[in-house]
């Protein structure tokens, strides 16, 4: 049977937000024939993926809300040139841009469903044994 403890559900959410930015950067790097389309505009699509990504690791980590912006904004710049790789991609700063606020905007939902679910609270840990 299948445990849904909030630490399962902590550990699930973690590995989802892993393999999302995983999948950022491999779409990075594919050439434009390859890369998924909604149908959206594409600054669109860049801002409700990364926005996405931010809610992920804000209800993996919580409590390092600042630190998964700061680090997801970076990301994104650091992705947008590795594009040049890639065979008819344009890398952006615009694009970086619309990325980066996804991500803030995602984190903040992040945080407010962890905050509500009590995915923000500390695990139990055991107590110590007595000797």
């Amino acid at each position: 049977m299948t445990d849904f403890s909030v630490e399962n559900i902590r550990l699930l959410i973690r590995r989802a937000a892993w393999l999302s930015i995983l999948m950022v950067l491999l779409v990075t790097l594919v050439p434009i024939g390859w890369r998924p389309a909604s149908g959206l505009a594409p600054n669109i699509e860049r801002f409700c993926v990364m926005a996405a990504v931010g809610a992920l690791f804000a209800a993996a980590y919580p409590r390092r809300f600042w630190l998964i912006v700061l680090a997801l904004s970076l990301a994104a710049a650091i992705f947008e040139p590795l594009q040049y790789i890639a065979a008819g991609r344009h890398p952006s700063f615009r694009d970086v841009e619309f990325k980066s606020l996804g991500a803030a905007i995602g984190a903040v939902v992040g945080y407010a469903v962890a905050s509500v679910t009590g995915l923000m609270e500390n695990p139990p840990r055991p107590a110590p044994e007595a000797t």
